[in-house]
């Protein structure tokens, strides 16, 4: 056989083992096909730090991240302030996440990882635009160290991958928001008015007192009147909304005021069966407690500016509360009076 015959038997025997490869396992050779213990996005973890966006989809679903100078807000919620420290745990996993187990090429097997039309599809931008990651990102599943694994996908790989590091990535926007909304120091509350009824106590003092209560009646225990300056002061939020004007009527208002002067507002609305609550913050240096009130532990230095700065975050909005904060929210007088053997058997 000639040597010229013996080349070209060569190359087709290569093409041959090539297709074959092609044909089993629908890899390209020619491509890139990573390694266990690799980063699994190349470069990614030196430019982490320009994503200015962050978009996720799955099947007609959305989810919008944006980065507005160090702060991030979801876009989905109008742009309301997310959990800064779950949007940096995201892109510091994929950042630092690495290739475990090398998983299939085929595509028609894709949606049993939930890869493919099932993936949730992440991009990473930066401020121009400028894709810096893209990928898709399907089932979890607990790994041998007790930290979950994923299943995922990118155009430059041959063939899935289980990688290490990446975080859940839910799909409902409310899942992204920053939740806590107030975090008063307990020791600087001063009085708590709801629906006519203030609940008081001087400086120093651990116990509420109810004000105007007649002769004939006993204050309900102390742990009841504390209630209502527990919630206001460690208020969460279960969703928001912008409005500046609810078109409803309030179920509950009233006040929670501190001994270093700061003022918060509320008034309550009942919408179906949930309940939303309007905020608002002021400040009175008038109203600072005489003594050592500026030396409370948890008081700011600057009252002012706590008041400005909590007032510009809730302004425009309303805060979905939990049915337990709006029922504490929505007490009258009666409830906190001890009701007598009387009383119980007059109603």
């Amino acid at each position: 056989m000639s040597e010229r015959m013996t080349n070209i038997l060569g190359y087709l025997t290569l093409a041959a083992i090539m297709a074959a490869i092609w044909i089993l396992f629908g890899e390209d050779p020619t491509r890139e096909q990573g390694a266990r213990g690799e980063r699994t996005f190349a470069g990614l973890s030196e430019r982490i730090n320009e994503t200015a966006a962050i978009t996720l989809t799955k099947n007609d679903q959305t989810v919008s991240l944006v980065r507005e100078g160090d702060q991030w807000r979801v876009a989905s919620k109008s742009g309301y302030p997310a959990d800064q420290d779950q949007v940096r745990s995201v892109l510091r996993g994929f950042a630092l996440s690495e290739r475990r187990e090398p998983k299939t090429a085929n595509a028609s097997r894709f949606p049993a990882l939930d890869l493919g039309d099932a993936a949730t599809k992440v991009v990473l931008a930066d401020d121009t635009g400028g894709v810096l990651l893209d990928v898709q990102t399907g089932k979890r599943k607990e790994g041998g160290s007790g930290r979950s694994l994923t299943y995922i996908f990118q155009a430059t790989d041959t063939r899935s991958w289980l990688v290490s590091g990446i975080e859940a990535l839910p799909m409902d926007p409310v899942e992204w928001l920053d939740t806590s909304l107030l975090d008063i120091a307990p020791q600087r509350i001063q009085s708590v008015t709801l629906n006519g009824v203030t609940l008081s106590r001087n400086l120093g003092d651990t116990n509420y007192s109810l004000a105007n209560i007649a002769d004939d009646k006993v204050p309900a225990a102390s742990f009841k009147l504390a209630e209502p300056a527990r919630t206001l002061s460690r208020l969460s939020v279960e969703d928001v909304q912008q409005t500046a004007n609810p078109l409803m009527e309030p179920a509950a208002n009233g006040m929670l005021t501190t001994h270093d002067g700061l003022k918060i507002t509320f008034t309550l609305f009942g919408a179906d069966e949930d309940y939303w609550v309007q905020l608002g913050a002021d400040y009175s240096a008038e109203d600072v407690s005489e003594g050592d009130a500026g030396t409370l532990e948890g008081a700011p230095a600057d009252g002012a500016a706590e008041a400005a700065a909590i007032d510009e975050r809730v302004r425009g909005w309303l805060f979905k509360v939990s049915d337990f904060s709006a029922d504490i929210l929505k007490q009258t007088r009666d409830d906190f009076i001890e009701s007598s053997d009387a009383d119980a058997a007059a109603s």
